[in-house]
């Protein structure tokens, strides 16, 4: 695709067309041998590996009823806390203050779930279920527990929304990246801190600043940054790609600036159904189980790339206006997205392969609409470039 890109963007006016990187095919640590440790987290934290589920489904067979059953804090940031009951599939985001910034959440939220599905993009957008006034008295009198587990973090009652819990990397996983990147001195406690269980991997493709063994460590929202990622030889064009399509569609399909949403890789629970065709071949009455005989392991893992967080999306206008929007959304969150004009090979071809993913699906978006709204995606692009160009200016 990045060839094919390298042709849209070469037109003859070069200042305003973003460039693309010219880079070679050879991934530099492609064919380098992975040690041991690195090959279990290639297979681990790769996009749409697999891995069974029977330690959570342990947990869940022995839950109580709901009304009684515990919520632990999974998460927090500036909006809200996020609960949610082992082994259940929902998240529940409280809020903690009392503005409008969780109803924003669950319009943008739906926004783009709905957009994202409707254009078929790759990437996982947790389903949006339903949002709690706090003035509901009826729903805090049945979560009691949930009341009790909030009530040091937020003011209860207070506004919740109710939406798909991402499942959080299996204990397997976890093991491996402390394994990898926690400080010697600390890997005991890294290993029994309850927290480390809700562990998601935000993917910073615009970072090549990861480093291990620091003085602290935490598996909740656990950074990887791209050096680290082709390490590992995770496949960060993919990354890139999926990130590229989904930002056009917040642009321009839903027409928001896509503030401070997040990134992050977790699990999808799937059935591992065997198919027709493949039992055809089969002899007749061959056990079509989970090779450890184990019900629970019917059901599986899969790693997916996830897109979160929507509370402080804004809509935008399709003029000027609204690129200089989007652009100032881009520079101000974390470094999930490639940056141009890098000198790592890698980097210029994750940069690549974002913007052509992007113009890709921009233009199928926007082909009824006039030129000068075509153009507003590559203006995006070209001003990226022109805010790198002023940062490294300074450097």
């Amino acid at each position: 695709m990045a060839s094919g890109a390298g042709k849209r963007f070469g037109a003859s006016d070069e200042s305003h067309n973003p460039p693309i990187t010219p880079t070679h095919p050879e991934n530099p640590v492609a064919n380098q041998q992975l040690g041991e440790l690195e090959q279990e987290l290639y297979r681990m934290l790769s996009l749409h590996s697999v891995t069974s589920t029977s330690s959570s489904a342990k947990g869940q067979a022995a839950a109580p009823p709901e009304d009684r059953q515990s919520y632990k804090k999974i998460g927090a940031g500036a909006c809200g806390a996020v609960f949610a009951q082992e082994g259940k599939s929902f998240a529940l985001k409280l809020a903690k203050s009392t503005d409008s910034d969780l109803w924003n959440d669950y319009l943008m939220h739906l926004l783009i779930f709905e957009k994202i599905k409707r254009r078929e993009i790759e990437i996982k957008v947790p389903e949006c279920y339903f949002f709690v006034p706090k003035e509901d008295p009826e729903y805090f009198q049945v979560h009691q527990t949930l009341c009790e587990a909030a009530q040091d973090v937020c003011h209860v009652p207070t506004d919740i929304l109710v939406t798909e819990r991402i499942i959080p990397f299996p204990e397997v996983t976890r093991k491996l990246l402390i394994e990898k990147y926690c400080a010697g001195r600390i890997k005991q406690r890294a290993l029994t801190d309850p927290a480390n269980k809700d562990c998601l991997v935000r993917v910073y493709l615009g970072s090549l600043q990861g480093k291990s063994g620091g003085m602290f460590f935490s598996l909740r929202n656990f950074k990887l940054h791209l050096n680290q990622m082709v390490e590992l030889q995770l496949d960060v064009e993919g990354m890139a790609s999926q990130m590229g399509k989904s930002l056009a569609v917040m642009h321009w399909a839903a027409r928001t600036d896509a503030r401070d949403v997040e990134f992050a890789l977790g699990s999808l629970t799937e059935k591992s159904i065997t198919d027709y065709d493949e039992v055809l071949k089969m002899k007749p009455r061959t056990f079509t189980g989970p090779e450890s005989r184990r019900n629970e392991d019917f059901f599986h893992r899969k790693i997916e790339l996830w897109l979160l967080d929507f509370n402080q999306v804004r809509t935008i206008t399709l003029d000027k206006a609204g690129v200089a929007q989007v652009v100032e959304a881009m520079t101000i969150n974390d470094p999930y997205f490639p940056k141009p004009l890098q000198d790592n090979p890698v980097a210029r071809r994750v940069w690549n392969r974002f913007a052509a993913s992007y113009l890709e699906v921009a233009a199928v978006v926007l082909k009824e609409q006039d030129p000068t709204v075509q153009e507003l995606p590559r203006t995006v692009l070209q001003r990226l470039v022109e805010v790198q160009q002023k940062k490294q200016a300074k450097a």
